[in-house]
């Protein structure tokens, strides 16, 4: 089984426009209610792979009802602990006219000392049946910045793969607890190095730092400009031509498609094949959760380009 942490998931609502005004009173001709947060768009990826999921975390309010409603309409099997506050709202607006899409996320609410206990009771006790452990996202608001190093550390059997997908503050304490995998994009290693990555120089820098951490697949995903991995024998480019759909999300079903890679077929290359045609198909839809999408993605692999930098 994988075990998905999404501490501050959100109902993710999506409008579609032919045109956004700000200061005006916009209105879309479709709207659409997923799932979200980092964690679950990684756990819907991974379940139309044909992966056994699970994720645990918190949810409350109205919100909440409708995001555990979801869920189960995808199939995937959750264990949420009831807050007193709501689930958060994240707001997605694509736009036909200037190809925009423009994303306000919020923020949460704060979780409670007793809930928390909750949720690291539910925790451990999944840890048992887990084969690979996924923590990613965003933290509720008055969260400890080393929330993520704690339940890494609460990881104890080695056989258990530790993947991590966080930022700031929360990615810079977890990574001393040297999980196996980790992904930032390359907006949030620029905030981690506190310097801009400009070129193959600057790329390189950055895989290596994360490499001096003994993480053994360190990932940078660039968005349009495909993604960087980390191996003992070197480092590596992967790259598709660039697709203008929804950005959102696709950095989820990326490290979802290189997680079902390495798990299948032990191979760090096929897994950044899987993880960058996944990306890409994911910019065609709101989420991946059909077979469908699934071919596309297996179709898209074999075009995938892997170049060593050094």
């Amino acid at each position: 089984m994988i075990l998905i942490v999404n501490i501050n998931p959100s109902l993710d609502v999506i409008f579609y426009t032919k045109g956004f005004h700000k200061s005006k009173v916009n209105r879309s001709y479709k709207e659409e209610i997923v799932p979200g947060g980092k964690g679950i768009n990684v756990a819907k990826t991974l379940k139309a792979f044909g992966e056994e999921v699970k994720v645990i975390g918190f949810c409350g309010g109205s919100t909440g009802i409708i995001l555990k409603e979801e869920l189960k309409k995808r199939n995937i099997d959750y264990e949420l602990v009831e807050i007193k506050g709501k689930t958060r709202f994240a707001i997605g607006i694509k736009e036909d006219k200037k190809k925009e899409f423009t994303v306000l996320n919020g923020s949460g609410d704060k979780i409670n000392e007793e809930e928390w206990n909750s949720f690291f009771k539910i925790f451990k006790e999944n840890l048992e049946n887990a084969k690979i452990v996924i923590i990613s996202g965003s933290i509720p608001p008055e969260t400890p910045t080393e929330i993520y190093a704690l339940m890494l550390k609460e990881v104890k059997n080695p056989k258990i793969l530790r993947v991590l997908d966080a930022r700031d503050n929360v990615l810079k304490e977890a990574l001393k607890e040297s999980p196996d995998i980790v992904k930032p994009n390359k907006e949030e290693m620029e905030n981690l190095l506190s310097k801009k990555l400009k070129n193959k120089n600057d790329y390189i820098y950055a895989i290596r730092y994360l490499r001096s951490f003994n993480i053994k697949y360190p990932l940078l995903s660039l968005s349009k400009k495909g993604a960087l991995i980390g191996i003992e024998e070197g480092i590596y480019k992967a790259t598709l031509p660039p697709n203008d759909g929804i950005q959102w999300g696709t950095g989820d079903s990326f490290l979802a498609g290189f997680i079902f890679g390495l798990k299948n077929y032990q191979d760090p290359f096929e897994a950044i094949k899987l993880a960058c045609a996944s990306g890409y198909v994911k910019t065609k839809y709101p989420e991946i959760i059909d077979k469908q999408q699934i071919k596309e993605i297996f179709i898209l692999k074999d075009k995938v380009k892997v170049k060593r930098l050094c």
